[in-house]
């Protein structure tokens, strides 16, 4: 994966997401333009979990691989999970617990499927 792809589209990201903040209502903008709210966010925060995976595997002097990106995209489905609780109108303590045991199953998982 080139070196600054995913930094771009989570910069490209951001930008539709403030653009959309900024000048749309969630009914006005239909089913469409929620999935595309959606989908951009996920790219926003798998940009940052990858930024984040990357300066561990800095600090414990690894390269990055396969299994540090896939740490990436389960770590970055854990706000989408809590922003759809969220839009459900049941966040909680328990909620915010279920999410981040959710999240590192999915890491166990990643880490013993790719040993």
């Amino acid at each position: 994966m080139p070196k600054r792809l995913i930094p771009v589209l989570s910069l490209l990201a951001a930008v539709i997401l403030l653009v959309m903040l900024n000048f749309t209502t969630p009914t006005g903008i239909g089913p469409l333009g929620v999935l595309v709210f959606f989908t951009t966010f996920y790219v926003l925060m798998f940009g940052l979990a990858v930024g984040i995976v990357r300066i561990f595997a800095k600090l414990m002097r690894k390269q990055m691989g396969r299994k540090e990106y896939l740490y990436g995209v389960v770590i970055a489905f854990g706000p989408i999970m809590l922003m759809l609780a969220q839009s459900l109108g049941s966040i909680s303590l328990l909620t915010v617990a279920l999410t981040v045991i959710f999240v590192l199953l999915g890491c166990f998982l990643v880490s013993k499927r790719l040993n």
